[in-house]
């Protein structure tokens, strides 16, 4: 085969051949024509090879086929199978093809229905129709994919629903645009939470934003506490001075330089040992291991050789502190020089005696008692006053000392006095003689704190107060008795007006019942003789002339008038009667509930005499305003007294000025933890120069007989001192004085003891 020249057509007719045989499957003319080839170009290699290469591609091309076929098929199962509708079309805008959600959403019972339709033939408005036929041709314009665009459609049920739509443009294999590919689906449920976690997003970032700012104000509020504690610490008078775990000083004051004549160079950054002679140092390494060991609080105190060469007494006060993860990392340690303090106590020693006999010579009684309940100091006063003898009572607990007094309020304030570390004051305190009468106490209980901080007692000192007492509510009952004096007349007017004309309508009704029964007897007659056959002539006569002369029209419509009238007598009567009732209250022993507004109404009533020639009253109550404790019958007397001095001042200028009443205002309401009272008047005002004077007992401006000038000094005790409240006024000379009174709300009677 050397000499084989190449024929194209032999080689033609065997492709055919071959053609042919792969198209029949003939499997075995193949064989047979391979074998023709392979020694017909025997000797002629290359071509052989070409001939084998071109019969792999062949093969190969077929598979690539059946697999492309297998991918179509795969690839429009996932596009029917996919949640999103999806449709393409060619570049005049008609449909080449879709998934079948698209299809069943546009109305077609298959996806080959909607193939060579477009956006026109669908079931869509002119509007929407123009809309997304605009969309495609600018997409395949531009050339340019667009992704994620969110736009709203109105359902044929008239909702809203958002969707998230696609837009790509496809290419020929020249790559020039042959269509457009465009996918959607409803976001209408992720544009809601989208708009909820925009909100919930400016929210946090909000927050965010003030927890930083928040953050960057600590730190600088850290930096200035640091920098405040560091100079505070250097203001200290006292040495301070702190240290490491391992015992090196690490931080100390100013003040160290002064008490131990060394530089802080030479103190921080070293132990005890570098610090102090050996001695010292080993006593003070000593405080630091038991220290560390029972971490916590730890003082000692030393006699130390100071550094001018004179022996001083130091107490030093150490404290443990702790890292961030609560181990022990330091100590911290305060220096006090105590030299004068042990001098003192020396002193206080040799005052001793001095004191005992200074507390024998007090005019009240003096009972001393320590932090473990018992008495220390007895003094004569008490001795005599309760007749127990001082040398049985000392070194017993107090609550056996044996007296007869209200001991659940002396337990109260001796709690209250010591819970305070302050004075309190039980006032009132009934007790029994050593007659075997009662009496009243008023104590005062100090607290007496000694050298250490928590060893506490208490000094209990007090004096008889029964004679004051006695003579205090003989005041106030003269005074309750001089006001009642003064309305005495102007309730017995107020009473008599309205009874005047009860007696007038109830006459009135005694002459028209006698007419009536008179017609009433006419009319008897005439039904006698009704019934008996009887002329009724003469009868029917006499009674149109009693009923004329009786005029019974008149009588028709004046009884019912007269009656009312009566009525609103008697109430207007039973209210002053009322009203004085309140007034005249007993004085309490105890305080209750008081409705200050009802007390006021009461007041307007009993004192209305005194004022309604000359003034209007006007009222401005709280509706909601709360109860006080309080004594009611000594409240009344403080509004009584305000009241009339106001009635008083406003007749003064009415009286030289007839031709306007004046006003008298009366207001309540809550302010803070208080109830406000406000007594005004447009009376003459209260001079510069008695202004501070006027709460003075026996101080007044009347004319003689008309006040004792014990009513305001009365009402300021009653109000500041049993009431723990205020009573002040504001004035203006020519313009008139407000009196403002204000009464806690807090139930004092326990702080007072009453």
């Amino acid at each position: 085969m050397d000499g084989f020249a190449y024929n194209p057509q032999i080689i033609r007719a065997c492709f055919k051949t071959f053609q042919f045989s792969q198209g029949q499957g003939g499997r075995k003319r193949e064989h047979v024509v391979t074998n023709i080839l392979r020694t017909f170009f025997m000797g002629n290699q290359s071509i052989y090879d070409k001939y084998e290469q071109m019969t792999r591609d062949y093969d190969l091309l077929k598979q690539n086929l059946k697999h492309h076929e297998k991918t179509i098929k795969l690839l429009q199962l996932v596009i029917d199978s996919m949640p999103q509708r999806i449709f393409w079309k060619d570049q005049n805008g008609v449909y080449s093809g879709c998934n079948e959600k698209f299809a069943q959403e546009a109305g077609f019972e298959s996806k080959d229905d909607i193939v060579g339709k477009t956006d026109i033939d669908l079931a869509r408005n002119k509007g929407d129709t123009n809309f997304y036929m605009s969309g495609d041709r600018k997409t395949m314009d531009i050339t340019t994919p667009k992704y994620n665009i969110i736009d709203s459609q109105i359902r044929a049920d008239g909702k809203e629903i958002w969707l998230d739509i696609n837009k790509i443009p496809m290419r020929d294999p020249d790559g020039n645009i042959s269509g457009i590919i465009t996918t959607y689906e409803e976001v209408t449920g992720r544009k809601e939470a989208e708009s909820g976690l925009q909100h919930y997003r400016e929210e946090l970032e909000q927050l965010v934003a003030e927890r930083t700012l928040r953050i960057e104000n600590s730190k600088n509020e850290l930096k200035e506490q640091h920098d405040f504690l560091q100079k505070l610490i250097d203001t200290i008078p006292n040495p301070v001075f702190y240290g490491s775990r391992d015992g090196l000083c690490i931080g100390c004051n100013s003040a160290i330089e002064e008490f131990s004549g060394k530089d802080k160079s030479k103190i921080i950054g070293k132990s005890v040992f570098e610090i102090l002679p050996e001695g010292e140092a080993k006593k003070y390494h000593k405080y630091q291991v038991e220290m560390f060991s029972n971490s916590g609080f730890q003082q000692t105190e030393d006699e130390i050789l100071h550094k001018d060469g004179s022996r001083h007494y130091i107490r030093c006060n150490r404290a443990t502190f702790t890292d961030t993860n609560g181990k022990v990392a330091g100590f911290i340690g305060v220096v006090s020089d105590i030299t004068d303090l042990k001098k003192a106590q020396e002193n206080l020693l040799k005052l001793g005696i001095e004191n005992e006999t200074l507390i024998r010579s007090i005019s009240s009684f003096l009972i001393g008692v320590d932090s473990n309940g018992l008495i220390t100091t007895w003094n004569k006063v008490a001795q005599n006053l309760f007749g127990i003898d001082s040398e049985k009572v000392k070194r017993l607990p107090f609550a056996e000392c044996g007296c007869l007094w209200e001991w659940e309020r002396i337990k109260d304030g001796i709690s209250k006095c010591l819970e305070s570390h302050s004075p309190v004051s039980v006032d009132n305190v009934l007790f029994t003689k050593t007659d075997g009468k009662s009496g009243f106490l008023g104590i005062t209980l100090n607290p007496m704190v000694l050298e250490e901080a928590d060893n506490t007692g208490f000094l209990l000192m007090g004096a008889d107060i029964t004679d004051r007492k006695h003579m205090e509510l003989q005041l106030a009952q003269s005074s309750k008795l001089e006001s009642i004096g003064q309305l005495s007349a102007g309730i017995a007017h107020e009473i008599n007006t309205p009874i005047h004309y009860i007696g007038d309508n109830i006459l009135f009704l005694q002459n028209a019942h006698n007419d009536i029964e008179k017609l009433i007897g006419y009319f008897r007659q005439l039904i006698d003789a009704v019934k008996q056959g009887d002329r009724t002539d003469n009868i029917v006569d006499d009674a149109e002339k009693a009923m004329k002369k009786m005029d019974l029209n008149y009588l028709a419509e004046e009884i019912p008038l007269a009656i009312q009238q009566t009525q609103d007598g008697i109430a207007r009567v039973a209210k002053i009667v009322r009203s004085m009732k309140d007034f005249s209250h007993p004085d309490e022993e105890e305080k209750s509930n008081v409705d200050i507004n009802h007390s006021l109404e009461n007041i307007i009533t009993v004192t209305r005499n005194e004022w309604k020639y000359t003034a209007e009253m006007e009222t401005d109550f709280d509706e909601f305003l709360p109860l006080v404790f309080a004594y009611a019958g000594e409240l009344n007397q403080v509004f009584l007294n305000i009241i009339v001095n106001a009635a008083h001042a406003v007749s003064d200028v009415v009286n030289k000025h007839p031709e306007q009443k004046g006003i008298i205002s009366l207001s309540t309401c809550t302010k803070d933890d208080f109830v406000e009272i406000r007594i005004g008047d447009t009376g003459t005002g209260i001079p510069k120069d008695i202004r501070s004077r006027i709460f003075d007992p026996f101080f007044t401006t009347k004319e003689v007989g008309k006040g004792t000038g014990q009513g305001l000094a009365i009402s300021h005790s009653i109000i500041v001192q049993k009431h723990c409240g205020s009573l002040s006024f504001e004035t203006e000379e020519g313009a008139g004085t407000t009196f403002i009174i204000r009464l806690p709300l807090k139930n004092t009677s326990e702080t007072l003891g009453a």
